[in-house]
């Protein structure tokens, strides 16, 4: 071990000493299902939590989950393609850095594929 990496260690120890660490997975409440919840308070459509719900079923790495903030936004919804831009500037810049060199991730991750994926499935009920 050099001495950069006993420095890090230290650190990390200070801060598992003063600090609780919680784990938010975007797949386990209450994490999930609020961006449902927070859609339906501002009587937005619900399309957006369900586009990530299919997302996050996809991807079998539970540290890749997408979490509810990326969407959690007003300037995703005040314009047209404001869904679109964070979809295709955020997330999707994101998942190509955790799966690089992975194939199609566009097809299997993109909002065409997942807009496709649940029109074929009901909608939930609304929270």
């Amino acid at each position: 071990m050099n001495t950069a990496d006993r420095s890090i260690a230290r650190i990390d120890t200070a801060m598992r000493r003063r600090f609780s660490f919680v784990e938010l997975d975007p797949r386990v409440p209450p994490v999930r299902g609020l961006l449902a919840r927070w859609l339906a308070s501002r009587n937005l459509p619900n399309e957006p939590a369900r586009l990530l719900d299919a997302l996050n079923a996809r991807l079998e790495d539970a540290d890749a989950a997408i979490g509810p903030s990326y969407l959690m936004k007003e300037p995703v919804y005040a314009r047209p393609d404001g869904l679109e831009r964070v979809w295709q500037y955020e997330i999707m810049p994101l998942l190509e850095d955790l799966f690089y060199g992975q194939r199609d991730l566009a097809g299997h991750y993109g909002l065409v594929g997942l807009r496709k994926a649940i029109a074929a499935e009901p909608a939930p009920p609304e929270p």
